[in-house]
C-alpha cells in the first residue's frame, strides 16, 4: 500500500521533506518503476477510467493497474519487434486515451518518446518529426473525426522504410503479445522523452528529459498536489504536452491515484467543458487540472458541492490566472485553487501554492522540495551577474534534479543557462521574504496564448515582407480569456499608408500557425528603440496594456465619463495600471479589470475625492 504524501502548508513542510535526499526517496526508481510498484500494491485497483464522450453518465471503460502495466509491457515488446531500442526516438501523434497511456509508458521503458502537437499544420508536423530524428511514428488506428483528414494526409508523406508508422488502438485495447517481459527500469541518465517547445516555426527547440528528470518531477508533484490512492484526477489536457502526459496522467498514476480521461480531445471535445460541473460530481473527481480558460468556465458554472463531495483541489496552469476567476471559483466551491509555475525544461515541477496553507493571490507559490528558485541581475548580454535581493525583480533561474541538460543539437552558446547549471526561465520575477515566487513579466519575447508559446519573430517576418512596412514588433496583448493574444505594432516606410486589415490579411497568407496570426495591428509613425537601435518592446507592452485597460474602463464607467488610465513600470509587479474614474464606477471598473492578469490601482477622480 502506497503511503499518503505529507502535509504542504508552508515553507517549513517543504524544508522538512527536502531534508531527506531525493535519492533516498527514489531508491533508484524511475517513473516506469513507480507505476509498476503501484500495480504490485494493488493490481485490481482502477488506474484509468476513460469516458469516450468526455462526460459523466456516458459509457466508460475502466482499466486496472495490472492491466495498464501489462499493456505497457506488451507495447514495449511490440516496439522491440519493430527493431526499436534504447536511444531510438519514437514520435507520437496520438490523441488522449488509455491505449495512449500504455503506449507512452511502454515507449519510455524501451526508447525515447517524442510527442508532437497534432493541431499544428501538416508541414510543421513533418518538420518536427524529421528534426527529432524519429525512427517510428505512433498514429491512431481510428483518429477522432476532427483529425481524420490531417492523419490521412500525413500518412501519405511517410512512405518507404525511413520512418515506420505504428498504429495504436488509442482506447479500446492495446497490442498484446504472448510471453511479454516485465517493464524495464531505466537508468537516471537515460534519455526517455523529447518534447518540442517554444515557438513552432523556424528551428524547433527539443527538450530531452532523462529518467532522472522525470522521476524527480513525479516525486515533487506528488508532494505538491498530494496525489494518493484516494484520488481521482481529471485529465482533459492534451497528452502531446508535458502537462497532459506527465502532470495530469503519469505523475498521479505514479502516486497511486486513479486518472479519469475525458475523451480523445479532452477540453476540445464537443460539450466537454459545458458538462464539466456534472462530470466532476458524476465521476467523483478529487483534483481538476486545467488552464485559466477552464477555471473561468467553472467559476461561472461551478459544480454542486453537495454532489462533488470528493473534490479537494483545483490546479490552474499554462497561463496566469486572473485574480477574479480564482476568487469567484473559491467562493463558489470552498476549494483551494493553486497556481503552479514551471516549464518543459524543468519537467513542469518547480513551484506551487501550498494546498494545505494560506495562498498569496497572484503568486505562483513556494519553490517545491529539491527545487531552487532565485532572481538574478543580468548584464547587457543576458549573463547573470549576482542574485537579486528580496523582492527585487530579476531574471528567474531554477536549479534542481528536474532540470534538463540542454536543448537537442544546440551549441553551448545557445543553451538556456545562466551560470553553474541554473536554468534561465526567460521570466522576470522576484522572491519575497516568505519565499513566495512572483512572476512579473518575461525577459524572453515569447507570446503566451492560452499557455501556447508563439514566436514573435515569425509574425514580424511576415509583416516585414510587406513593401510598405519599415519596422514591425509583435507582442502579447492582455486578454481576459487566453492570457495574451498576438498583436503587432508597425512603422510604415516613408510616404506609405498602411491599412491594418489589409496587412493582417497579408500576414495570414504567410503565417502557417493560425494561433500566431495577429488579431490587431497598431500603426505608429516611429517605433520606440533602445540606444543600440533595438525595438523597445516594454514601451509597446505598456501601451497595449493601457489601450486594453482604457477600453475596459470605458465600458464600465460609460463612454463620456471622466477617466484617466495609465500603465507604468512597477518594481514588484512588473507593470501596473493606474485608473482614475468617477467614484460610482470604481467597483464595476475594479471587477472588470480583475479579469486580467495585470495589477491595477483604481481611485476616484479629483472632483469625486
Amino acid at each position: 500500500m502506497l503511503t499518503a504524501p505529507p502535509r504542504f502548508a508552508g515553507s517549513d513542510d517543504v524544508g522538512a521533506y527536502a531534508s531527506v535526499p531525493i535519492h533516498d526517496r527514489l531508491r533508484g526508481r524511475d517513473l516506469v518503476a513507480m507505476i509498476r510498484e503501484a500495480a504490485e500494491a494493488g493490481a485490481d485497483r482502477t488506474a484509468l477510467s476513460f469516458l469516450p464522450l468526455g462526460k459523466a453518465g456516458t459509457p466508460a471503460l475502466h482499466i486496472t493497474r495490472g492491466e495498464l502495466a501489462a499493456g505497457a509491457a506488451a507495447f514495449a515488446a511490440h516496439l522491440v519487434s519493430h527493431g526499436i531500442g534504447r536511444g531510438d526516438v519514437v514520435a507520437s501523434l496520438l490523441p488522449n486515451g488509455p491505449g495512449v497511456v500504455a503506449a507512452a509508458i511502454g515507449t519510455m521503458a524501451t526508447a525515447v518518446l517524442a510527442p508532437v502537437n497534432y493541431f499544428l499544420e501538416a508541414e510543421q508536423i513533418q518538420k518536427l518529426i524529421g528534426e527529432s530524428g524519429a525512427k517510428a511514428v505512433l498514429v491512431p488506428r481510428d483518429p477522432p473525426a476532427a483529425l481524420t483528414t490531417m492523419f490521412a494526409n500525413l500518412s501519405q508523406t511517410f512512405t518507404g522504410d525511413a520512418v515506420r508508422l505504428i498504429e495504436v488502438d488509442t482506447w479500446r485495447k492495446w497490442i498484446s503479445v504472448d510471453d511479454r517481459p516485465s517493464l524495464a527500469t531505466r537508468a537516471p541518465v537515460d534519455r526517455i522523452a523529447l518534447f518540442h517547445t517554444g515557438g513552432t516555426t523556424g528551428l524547433p527547440k527539443f527538450v530531452p528529459l532523462t529518467a532522472g528528470n522525470v522521476a524527480a518531477g513525479a516525486l515533487i508533484s506528488q508532494f505538491a498536489y498530494g496525489y494518493c490512492e484516494n484520488d481521482n484526477v481529471l485529465c482533459a489536457m492534451p497528452m502531446f504536452h508535458v502537462g497532459g502526459l506527465f502532470a495530469c496522467t503519469l505523475f498521479p498514476l505514479a502516486g497511486g491515484a486513479q486518472v479519469s480521461i475525458l475523451g480523445t480531445l479532452g477540453y476540445r471535445g464537443d460539450g466537454v467543458i459545458a458538462a464539466l460541473p456534472d462530470t466532476i460530481a458524476g465521476i467523483g473527481a478529487s483534483v481538476v487540472v486545467g488552464p485559466p480558460t477552464v477555471m473561468a468556465q467553472l467559476a461561472a458554472n461551478p459544480p454542486q458541492m453537495n454532489r462533488a463531495s470528493k473534490l479537494r483541489l483545483f490546479v490552474s496552469g499554462a497561463a496566469a490566472l486572473p485574480r477574479t476567476i480564482g476568487t469567484r471559483l473559491n467562493a463558489a466551491t470552498g476549494i483551494p485553487i493553486v497556481e503552479p509555475w514551471g516549464l518543459t525544461e524543468a519537467t513542469l515541477a518547480v513551484t506551487s501554492g501550498p494546498r494545505d496553507g494560506a495562498l498569496k493571490q497572484g503568486s505562483v507559490g513556494l519553490a517545491l522540495p529539491y527545487c531552487d528558485v532565485k532572481a538574478f541581475r543580468t548584464d547587457d548580454d543576458g549573463k547573470a551577474t549576482s542574485p537579486c535581493s528580496t523582492d527585487e525583480i530579476g531574471v528567474l533561474g531554477i536549479h534542481g534534479p528536474m532540470v534538463f541538460g540542454g536543448y537537442l543539437n544546440r551549441a553551448p552558446g545557445d543553451q538556456p543557462f545562466l551560470a553553474h547549471g541554473w536554468l534561465d526561465t526567460g521570466d522576470l520575477g522576484r522572491v519575497d521574504a516568505d519565499g513566495f515566487v512572483w512572476v512579473t513579466g518575461r525577459a524572453k519575447e515569447l507570446i503566451k496564448r492560452g499557455g501556447h508559446g508563439i514566436d514573435p519573430g515569425m509574425i514580424e517576418d511576415a509583416l516585414l515582407a510587406h513593401p510598405d512596412v519599415a519596422l514591425a514588433a509583435a507582442i502579447g496583448k492582455p486578454d481576459a480569456y487566453a492570457g495574451e493574444i498576438p498583436v503587432a505594432y508597425v512603422q510604415p516606410r516613408p510616404g506609405a499608408t498602411i491599412d491594418p486589415e489589409e496587412l493582417i490579411a497579408f500576414a495570414r497568407d504567410r503565417i502557417r500557425e493560425r494561433a500566431a496570426i495577429p488579431k490587431d495591428i497598431v500603426v505608429i509613425d516611429r517605433l520606440p528603440v533602445t540606444a543600440i537601435g533595438k525595438v523597445h518592446k516594454q514601451t509597446l507592452k505598456l501601451d497595449i496594456t493601457r489601450r486594453v485597460a482604457e477600453t475596459v474602463v470605458r465600458q464600465s464607467a460609460g463612454e463620456y465619463a471622466m477617466i484617466d488610465v495609465r500603465a507604468e513600470p512597477h518594481p514588484l509587479h512588473g507593470l501596473i495600471v493606474r485608473v482614475r474614474a468617477p467614484k460610482a464606477s470604481i467597483d464595476p471598473v475594479g471587477q472588470s479589470l480583475a479579469a486580467f492578469a495585470f495589477r491595477s490601482d483604481i481611485s476616484a477622480t479629483e472632483e469625486d475625492s
